[in-house]
């Protein structure tokens, strides 16, 4: 029997880039940490963000829902950038399918999305 992956989040900051490093399964607690991190790196005036997902596999519905609110206050509320980078096959196409993408660019690396995020 499979387990769940345990959930974490490092946030790296490098000059005027977030990066949201995200670990394990994210299910539904995992996307509330996520937008506490996230909404208070916004509060404090960030406005480039990337969200690392190389290592996380599975995404919950509840979870995506978060993922497109948080893109949407980036980038219309606060006329930020996101870029999601290192999603598996699934989860492209599940952003894609909930227009996670009308607000957010994907890169296949974070080292690609370092440099897209400040294009």
């Amino acid at each position: 029997m499979h387990t769940k992956d345990a959930f974490s989040i490092k946030v790296e900051t490098k000059g005027e880039v977030t990066i949201v490093h995200i670990k394990g399964s994210l299910i539904e607690e995992a996307g509330i940490a996520l937008s506490t991190e996230v909404t208070k790196k916004i509060d404090e005036g960030c406005r480039r963000f990337i969200f690392d997902f190389g290592h996380s596999l599975t995404i919950s519905s509840p979870t995506v829902a978060t993922i497109l609110d948080l893109a949407e206050r980036i980038v219309d509320g606060k006329g930020g950038k996101l870029i999601v980078s290192s999603l598996t096959d699934l989860n492209m196409k599940v952003f894609e399918m909930v227009g996670i993408f009308l607000y957010a660019e994907a890169c296949p690396t974070v080292q690609e999305a370092e440099v897209q995020v400040m294009l």
